[in-house]
This record gives structure tokens, sequence and C-alpha cells, in this order.
């Protein structure tokens, strides 16, 4: 594992993982491998809440340990698969800028899987829903969770490929529509693709 924090300061880590290599790309020098997904995510909470009720019965993450105050949960071994509630009493409300995160998204196979969570989180707790949100590359509804946290239920497609070949991916500026008027000043404060 290697920690840093990003040039805005949000915290991150890169984890080796002993799964699958057959991603490993070969090329004159040494092997390469890429980075294949956000393993999980470690959410500071004021207290424990029902939050950790929709992560169970909403969004099939397991209860897998309670230590010093934090609660981990987990869905899968795979990226996206665990998520840490860290119960950190009082603190202020985040704020939207650098060094933030605006939201944790949770994956629905498509739209009628993400309308069955969103039923569920309705009926068993009463949470308000937005409105669907088109995102050129997947659907999404939000949502407050009981911790203060936005959520976001989104499905997998259409996916990456709607706009540039699979095989290609990652090899241009892609911009939601909504986006392309901006598109010389994203570039020039987002490094360069290379």
């Amino acid at each position: 594992m290697l920690c840093f924090a990003d040039p805005d300061g949000t915290s991150l880590a890169l984890v080796e993982t002993l799964e699958d290599q057959s991603s490993e790309v070969h090329r004159d020098g040494p092997t390469v491998r890429p980075l294949e997904g956000l393993h999980d995510v470690t959410l500071n909470v004021r207290e424990e809440d029902a939050t950790i009720d929709i992560l169970q019965e909403v969004f099939d993450f397991g209860l897998v340990s309670r230590r010093d105050g934090s609660i981990r949960l987990a869905a899968h071994g795979g990226p996206g698969g665990a998520i840490t509630l860290r119960v950190i009493g009082k603190s202020s409300r985040g704020r939207l800028g650098g060094g933030t995160i605006r939201h944790v998204a949770f994956r629905s196979r498509d739209i009628d899987d993400r309308s069955e969570m969103v039923e569920k989180l309705r009926s068993a707790y009463g949470m308000a829903v937005s409105d669907p949100i088109e995102r050129t590359y997947l659907s999404a509804v939000g949502f407050r969770a009981p911790c203060g946290v936005l959520f976001e239920i989104a499905t997998d497609g259409p996916g990456f490929a709607v706009d540039e070949a699979p095989e290609r991916l990652g090899e241009h500026l892609k911009l939601p529509a909504f986006l392309e008027d901006r598109r010389t000043e994203l570039q020039a404060i987002l490094p360069p693709l290379s």
C-alpha cells in the first residue's frame, strides 16, 4: 500500500492485491499493472445511525468488523466492494471544493435494479430520492444518507464506450455534452493525458 494526498489534499492509497494479474501490460521495460478500480471508501461520520442498515439492507453489504470506532462492511472482494464508517464524533460539515469528495456512488445493474433499491429506501427508511439524472455514461438518483453523506445509485450503462471505441478508452478527453462548452477551461486545469 502506498498512502499519499492528491494535489487538493485528499487522502488516497494505492493498494496492490494478489488477485488475477492477467491485466498486466508488458512493454519494453518493467511490467505495468494498471489501476483496476476504486477498492473501498472510508467515510468520517459523527455517530452510528441508520446508514449502516441501509448499506446492509439496500446495498447488500455485510458487516465485516467493528473496531476502534470503525465499522467495516463489504459486499464483495473486488473494486468498490467495501466501505468503512469511521465514527469521529462532533465535526464540521464537509464543503464542496478542492480536496473534497462530492458523493459516493453505488452500482446498479440497470434501471430496474436501481428501482428496487429506491423502493427499499422509500418504504423501509422513508428516504427521499432525487429524480433520475442522465449523465451520458450512466443514469443516477441521489439521496442524503442519515450520516449526511450524499449517496447515488448509478446504472452500469450505457457505459464509457458510448462515445469512443473500447480499445481507445482514455486516449482523449471526453466530456458529457453539458460540459463541452467548458472544454478549453477544463483542459487548462487538468493534467495532460499521456
